[in-house]
């Protein structure tokens, strides 16, 4: 393939999975942690960048250096049934059950309430019905994101945080706040770009194929693509945290994320400004619903024998996503935390296992790592106050230990059968 084509499918597939992560979660941490963190914004911005466009970026690594450029793959030595249920469970999280429905709630909080006198039934039914008709043709779905879509949200971006940079809401309160580092890591595990990214690899990699790419030449336009997309989080997340940051002064912690992000356009960009989030709203999360709802329906297409089961699951998966996202932010947020502390150190042992995928020998490895990282979380989640006592726990690593021993144990016994 010709350097320059090459060049191009770097940009466009950069801004498509840029696009693709960015929906509304990655908009209304940041800023609120900037509030929470005052002077201190930059170690929160840090940890948050790290867990969220650094965790997904090191998985985008993993999978296509590998032996595999799929979840599939990546889970494959946890045995057929695990593997199964954890990729699935990944699927879930980041399509129906929870992120697809986060952003039609998101849009409609954020972007419609504020401005328009439509119900949120009605609403997310359109909302849905846009998504559906963009995603029905999965070839073209990343050249819909990274050409018009997502230049489009950058620009709206660069614009509020310029101005917010211009014109600060105030000076930065002296905070002595405790625990920055761990607020600014649970706050990016929220965003889910972990899981998204090893779901977003099967579009990149089906785009690729198609182009006509070979084994070399997919690698570095992914690798490539995946640090286009990690800089722009960055950039964004940066300017939104400090935005956040200079309005520490102005507001309590007890302002909840929403109210602080229309607060602070309203306060740069008066009631034009709160018209421009919606369009960002609008923009991010339908951006990130589109890329979901084509990467989860091609998955499970493989289970259905039906010739256009994909077509099926888009539709299945838009219906169910505009009924969950009718209760709204909060309670899908308060839904997802429990499961994403359980499913996320699952998935990050595997990717972290996986660039040592060689020399590990033994299938076990994987299966008692997850395992011990698994039962320590499912631990922290219904016991928080008892599983202080886990190393780590502090530092939202309280898995680590328990996986790393198990790993071990798993080195000393055999497999019954090892996979191929």
């Amino acid at each position: 393939m010709e350097p320059k084509q090459q060049q191009k499918d770097i940009l466009v597939i950069g801004f498509a999975l840029f696009a693709m992560f960015f929906g509304a979660g990655n908009m209304i941490f940041p800023p609120h942690l900037g509030l929470e963190t005052g002077n201190q914004w930059p170690l929160g911005f840090f940890s948050f960048t790290f867990a969220d466009a650094g965790l997904a970026l090191v998985a985008i690594l993993a999978l296509v250096t590998g032996s595999s450029d799929s979840l599939d793959g990546l889970l494959r030595r946890l045995g057929r049934v695990p593997a199964l249920l954890l990729s699935s469970a990944c699927f879930l999280c980041i399509g129906p059950l929870l992120a697809i429905p986060r952003t039609a709630a998101s849009t409609f909080e954020l972007a419609v309430q504020p401005s328009f006198s439509l119900g949120s039934v009605p609403f997310s039914f359109l909302y849905f019905a846009l998504v559906l008709a963009l995603t029905l043709r999965p070839t073209k779905v990343i050249d819909i994101v990274g050409k018009i879509l997502t230049p489009a949200l950058y620009v709206c971006l660069l614009a509020l945080i310029i101005k917010g940079v211009i014109t600060p809401l105030g000076p930065l309160a002296e905070t002595a706040a405790n625990g920055v580092f761990l607020s600014g890591l649970m706050s990016g595990y929220q965003t889910m770009d972990v899981i998204a990214a090893v779901v977003f690899i099967i579009l990149i990699a089906d785009t690729l194929n198609k182009r006509g790419y070979n084994k070399e030449e997919k690698t570095k336009i992914t690798i490539f693509s995946g640090v286009i997309a990690a800089l722009g989080l960055t950039i964004v997340y940066g300017g939104l945290t400090y935005l956040g940051a200079t309005a520490s002064t102005l507001y309590g912690p007890e302002i909840s994320q929403t109210e602080l992000l229309l607060s602070i356009v309203d306060h740069l960009l008066g009631n034009g400004g709160v018209l421009l989030l919606g369009v960002i709203v609008a923009l991010a999360c339908l951006t990130t619903a589109t890329g979901l709802t084509s990467a989860v329906a091609a998955y499970f297409a493989r289970f259905i024998p039906q010739k256009r089961g994909y077509e099926i699951l888009v539709v299945i998966i838009c219906l169910f996503s505009a009924v969950v996202s009718n209760f709204g932010i909060s309670t899908i947020v308060a839904f997802s935390g429990p499961v994403l502390n359980i499913v996320y150190p699952a998935i990050l042992v595997v990717i972290l296992l996986s660039f040592f995928d060689k020399p590990i020998a033994n299938d076990n490895v994987y299966r008692f790592s997850v395992g011990g990282a698994l039962l320590a979380s499912i631990f922290a989640t219904l016991l928080p106050e008892t599983a202080a006592v886990l190393p780590l726990e502090s530092f939202g690593f309280g898995w680590l230990l328990p996986a790393a021993v198990c790993g071990v144990i798993g080195w000393f016994i055999k497999p019954k059968k090892q996979s191929m």
